[in-house]
């Protein structure tokens, strides 16, 4: 801009000579009602204001934005590294109770607070406004402990005697793990997730799992690094479904955690309200004829986990029959919904769970029935 208002008002030429004023031409350089001089900036005619054009004009904010984002992307990363240097020079259970103390502090000051105070307060409509921001802090307690704890997956997963990590397999589902049986193995975002491939591989079940990458690409690189040590294989969750056909025709385990909205999903009953579910779990099962094993995983103190492999959930019917897909989504959701009501402070809440109010009357007419 300096540069430009130094030709406009005659300043010093590359020469360091002054320059000549330009001769006016009222037709081509100035307004019709300009009778041409040289300083474009006091007259009132819009027509003699210097215009930028659209790609100058937009390109560099464009640019400046992205730099921005790399730039924040790239230091959340660092702090994150930062954290987990810190905590992986304590024992589990410090770690996990130093992230817990650090986020119930941090996190109720950030915008996630309005999502966690939104899905609580459907899940408790009777509970007062300060019951819900109770539990909201230790919803953040218990992600500060698990993003303490990624420094630590190993000792989950390597030591088979780690006396903080109890693995429960129902009676009816111990058959089909003693013989390696393919089966979908289906959790929630509840205590420690992660846990719930660790308990899995720890059984010698060959498992491959679905994530969901994370929108910073340098965060994502870095938890996948810390999820090396739960001995499976990762599937990114855009077009999984097709990975996961060939992962089960191969005779390996698949797993998914299904609790999130899913834009791509139906709208079931989660809780009483309709909200968009993913229904893969429920379609592969019944695709392949396997197994549907909900898997619990519940925090029961600093960096102590017990996880539980639950009975099958079973329904008559096929991958072609819709109503058997949808009654099975149904009935994990149900199960679902039993444990994050005994214990909601353990249940990652963070985003958007059912439809914006505005859009609560169009998706209740979509609402597929359960029954």
């Amino acid at each position: 801009m300096e540069l430009i208002g130094s030709c406009i008002s005659g300043g010093p030429d590359s020469d360091g000579e002054k320059a000549r004023p330009a001769s006016p031409d009222p037709k081509s350089t100035w307004g019709d009602d300009c009778h041409g001089h040289a300083g474009l900036l006091t007259c009132s005619n819009p027509a003699c204001w210097p215009q930028i054009p659209r790609a100058m004009n937009t390109l560099p904010s464009r640019t400046t934005k992205s730099v921005l984002k790399a730039t924040t992307q790239r230091i959340q990363a660092i702090a994150l590294n930062a954290f987990w240097h810190l905590v992986r020079l304590m024992p589990p259970a410090a770690s996990a109770a130093t992230g817990s103390a650090i986020f119930r502090f941090v996190g109720p000051r950030t915008r996630k607070q309005a999502f966690i105070r939104r899905n609580l307060a459907r899940i408790f409509p009777r509970h007062e406004p300060r019951q819900i921001e109770a539990v909201a802090r230790e919803v953040w307690g218990n992600f500060g402990a698990v993003l303490a704890e990624y420094p630590h997956l190993h000792y989950y997963c390597s030591d088979a005697s780690a006396p903080d990590f109890d693995i429960h397999v129902a009676p009816e589902t111990a058959a089909i793990v003693a013989s390696r049986q393919p089966a979908v193995y289906v959790a929630a975002h509840l205590a420690n997730w992660e846990l719930a491939t660790a308990a899995i591989t720890r059984l010698g079940i060959p498992f491959s799992a679905v994530y969901a990458p994370q929108g910073n690409p340098f965060v994502d690189r870095m938890l996948q690094q810390r999820r090396h040590a739960l001995g499976c294989r990762f599937i990114g969750k855009n077009h999984a479904i097709r990975r996961l056909i060939g992962e089960l025709g191969a005779g390996r385990s698949v797993g998914l955690l299904s609790d999130q909205r899913s834009d791509a999903g139906e709208l079931l009953p989660f809780f009483g309200s309709p909200a968009m579910t993913t229904i893969s779990p429920a379609w592969l099962a019944l695709r392949f004829g396997c197994p549907l094993i909900p898997v619990r995983v519940e925090r029961i103190g600093p960096a102590r986990y017990r996880t539980s492999l639950c009975a099958p959930l079973t329904t008559p019917g096929s991958a072609s029959d819709r109503a058997g897909v949808i009654a099975l989504s149904c009935a994990l959701n149900a199960l679902f919904e039993s444990w994050i009501r005994s214990r909601p402070e353990q249940w990652l809440c963070m985003r958007r769970r059912w439809p914006a109010p505005q859009n609560a009357l169009s998706t209740r007419s979509s609402l597929q029935p359960c029954n």
